[in-house]
């Protein structure tokens, strides 16, 4: 063989590994691997800790505070149910968290792009 086919077939060589090093991410911006920058965080939320962190927003909305036994005078309104998930979710928005699904034993599935 000549060595002008031996360097063409070496370059060929050469960018077909590079390709296939960036389709994976291991080079480049792109692809499954990269570690570059855009990270996913995921967290999963019980109704119990749904519905503490709808309590602490109204309360701190409405300036009560609680008492000697932690218990607050919360209006009535802002905590039924419907009234307090939007809240909830609100508030978890204002840290970026989006609601993804819950699950069919009410788990709160949140995602977060960073």
């Amino acid at each position: 063989m000549k060595p002008a086919h031996l360097a063409i077939l070496l370059v060929i060589l050469v960018l077909g590994i590079v390709n296939l090093l960036a389709g994976l991410g291991v080079i480049g911006g792109s692809g499954a691997g990269s570690g570059g920058g855009s990270s996913v965080e995921y967290r999963v939320i019980t109704p119990v800790e749904m519905d503490s962190i709808g309590f602490k927003a109204v309360a701190s909305a409405e300036g009560v505070e609680p008492d000697e036994e932690g218990k607050m005078n919360l209006p009535g309104a802002k905590v039924v149910k419907h009234a307090l998930l939007q809240t909830t979710l609100d508030e978890l928005k204002k840290e970026g968290w989006v609601l993804t699904s819950i699950t069919p034993d009410s788990l709160y599935v949140f995602k977060k792009s960073s």
